[in-house]
C-alpha cells in the first residue's frame, strides 16, 4: 500500500522557492527535521513537483535499486551538456554504458598511482609559494590556492607535460566556464545559449579557448608514432571494445571535458572544506601532524605511504562527510514509482543531498561533530553503504572516486609536515551550493611555518614492480570501484 509524501507548502504563491533560493541545503535539512525522510516541496517547479529523500534506504533505493526508472533530471543534464557533450557526466542509455566501459581503463589502479608524483610535486609548489607568503605575513585565498592545484594535477594527468604549455590559457577559460555555470546551476530557467547575452557569449569564449587545445593535443596525438605519454589521454585514445571500435575524437574531448570539469573542482571543494575544518580544530590538526611526522619521518609521502598513514585517512572521511562536494543532485523518474512506500509520480523532481544525509541522526551521533575518530569501528563505507555517499552511489559512482581520495590523503599529508593554516579573523566562512559546495566568500587565511619542513625531493613510483605499488594502494583502502562519472 503506498501512500502520499508529507508535503511543505511554504508561502503563498511563491511556496518553498524563496527559501530554496536563500539556502537550499538548510530548507532540506529543516524539511527533514519537520516531515521525516521523504517530504514533499510545493512552489518549486511549475511543471513538476519536487520530493527530497534523505534516509540512506531512499537514496540506495533510487542510485541503485531503480536507476533505470530515475535517471538524471532533463534541464540539469542538458546545462551539463553545453559544457561537456555527451560526457558520462549527461549521456544516458547505451551510450553511457558503452562509455563507461571505454573510460575505466583510463582509472586502472596502476595508472592513479603513478600519479602519485604528480600531486607531490603540485602541492611541493604551493608549499613554496605559500612559505614566501608566510614569511611575508600575507594572507592566502585557500579556496583559490585549492582550485589551482587540483586543476594542475589534473591537467598533468589529463595531458601529461603538455599541460605546462597551455596551462594558463585553460586555468583562465575553465575558470570563466564554471562561473558561468554556476549561475546557470542556481536557477530552474535561464536563457537559452543561443541567445548573446554578455554571459552566454564569454561561455562560449572560453569553451572554444578549451575545444582548441584539446582537438590540437588530441590530433598532435594521432600524427605522433612515437612513445606518447602514459596518462589520461592516452588511455581514452587506446581504449577499444572487445569489436575492436573505441571512441571517436567527439566523444575523447568529451570525456576530457567531463574529467576537467568533474574532477578538480570537487577535490578542491573537498581539500579546502578539509583545511577549514582543520584550522577550526587545532588539536586535530595536532594529531594529524603526528602522525605524520611519526610515519614519514620527514620525507614526502608516497602511495605506499598511504597504509601507515590512518588518521590522514580518516580526515578526509570525516571531512567528506561534513562538506561532500557533490552535496546535491536530482533525478526524474520515467513512470511512477515509490520510494520507501511513498508515491513518486513520473516526471517529478527528486532531490538526493549527501550533506543531509551525512547528518542523518540515526545514522551519525553528534551528526555537526568533526570527530575523525567515529570511523574507527565504521570501517571505510560508515554505518550504512548510503550513509556516506559523497561519491554518489550505483552504477554511476564517479568513476574519479579512487584518484580524488589518492590526492586529498596526500596533500593534507605534505601541508601537515610543513605549515599550520588559521582562518582571517572576522572573515565568513559560507557554504554555497552550486556544481560542487562551494564557499560564498571563499576561505582565506594565514599561514604558519613549522619547525621542521621535509627537504628530500618527492619519491617517485617504483617503475619496475607496478603491481606492488598497486597492491599498497589498495591496502590504503583505494580499491577501483564500479561506476562511472555520475
Amino acid at each position: 500500500m503506498t501512500r502520499q509524501a508529507p508535503g511543505r507548502k511554504g508561502e503563498p504563491v511563491l511556496g518553498n522557492a524563496r527559501a530554496f533560493q536563500a539556502d537550499i541545503l538548510q530548507a532540506l535539512q529543516r524539511g527533514r527535521r519537520e516531515y521525516g525522510d521523504i517530504v514533499r516541496f510545493e512552489g518549486i517547479g511549475p511543471l513538476f513537483p519536487v520530493f527530497f529523500v534523505g534516509h540512506p534506504d531512499g537514496v540506495k533505493e533510487i542510485l541503485q535499486d531503480k536507476h533505470r526508472n530515475f535517471p538524471k533530471t532533463p534541464f540539469v543534464s542538458d546545462r551539463w551538456r553545453a559544457l561537456v557533450g555527451d560526457g558520462l557526466i549527461c549521456s544516458e542509455g547505451e551510450l553511457w554504458k558503452r562509455q563507461r566501459r571505454l573510460c575505466q581503463p583510463a582509472f586502472h589502479r596502476r595508472l592513479i598511482t603513478s600519479f602519485a608524483t604528480g600531486m607531490t610535486e603540485v602541492t611541493a609548489e604551493l608549499l613554496d609559494r605559500w612559505e614566501v607568503a608566510a614569511r611575508a605575513h600575507r594572507e592566502v585565498d585557500v579556496t583559490l590556492d585549492m582550485t589551482r592545484l587540483a586543476l594542475s594535477v589534473l591537467g598533468g594527468a589529463l595531458f601529461g607535460a603538455n599541460w605546462r604549455q597551455d596551462s594558463e590559457v585553460m586555468a583562465h577559460a575553465v575558470e570563466v566556464a564554471i562561473g558561468e555555470a554556476y549561475k546557470k546551476f542556481g536557477k530552474f530557467v535561464s536563457l537559452p545559449e543561443s541567445v548573446p547575452t554578455p554571459a552566454n557569449l564569454r561561455f562560449a569564449r572560453a569553451r572554444k579557448q578549451l575545444d582548441r587545445i584539446i582537438y590540437r593535443v588530441i590530433e598532435d596525438r594521432q600524427a605522433d608514432r612515437g612513445p606518447h605519454p602514459d596518462d589520461l589521454l592516452e588511455a581514452l585514445m587506446t581504449a577499444t571494445e572487445d569489436d575492436g571500435s573505441g571512441m571517436t575524437v567527439e566523444q575523447v574531448r568529451n570525456e576530457v571535458m567531463t574529467f576537467m570539469f568533474g574532477g578538480h573542482e570537487t577535490v578542491a571543494s573537498g581539500l579546502t572544506w578539509a583545511l577549514y575544518l582543520l584550522s577550526r580544530h587545532p588539536e586535530i590538526a595536532a594529531r594529524l601532524e603526528t602522525e605524520v611526522d611519526e610515519a614519514l619521518g620527514g620525507r614526502l609521502p608516497g602511495v605506499e605511504d598511504l597504509p601507515r598513514l590512518p588518521y590522514v585517512d580518516r580526515v578526509v572521511r570525516e571531512s567528506l562527510r561534513l562538506y561532500p562536494p557533490v552535496s546535491l543532485i536530482s533525478r526524474t523518474p520515467l513512470q511512477d514509482d515509490t520510494v520507501q512506500g511513498y508515491d513518486i509520480p513520473k516526471g517529478s523532481m527528486v532531490l538526493l543531498s549527501s550533506y543531509v544525509t551525512h547528518r542523518h541522526p540515526d545514522f551519525w551521533p553528534n551528526p555537526e561533530g568533526f570527530d575523525p575518530d567515529r570511523w574507527i569501528p565504521l570501517g571505510e563505507q560508515g554505518p550504512h553503504r548510503y550513509a556516506w555517499w559523497p561519491f554518489s552511489g550505483g552504477p554511476r559512482k564517479c568513476i574519479g572516486d579512487v584518484f580524488g581520495l589518492q590526492e586529498m590523503k596526500l596533500v593534507l599529508a605534505m601541508m601537515a609536515q610543513r605549515v599550520r593554516i588559521r582562518l582571517a579573523p572576522g572573515h565568513p566562512v559560507i557554504p554555497r551550493p552550486g556544481i560542487t559546495l562551494g564557499q560564498e566568500h571563499g576561505v582565506i587565511a594565514t599561514v604558519a611555518l613549522r619547525e621542521k619542513a621535509p627537504t628530500a625531493a618527492p619519491r617517485a613510483l617504483p617503475v619496475a614492480d607496478p603491481e606492488a605499488v598497486a597492491a599498497a594502494a589498495a591496502a590504503a583502502g583505494c580499491p577501483v570501484h564500479g561506476g562511472g562519472a555520475r
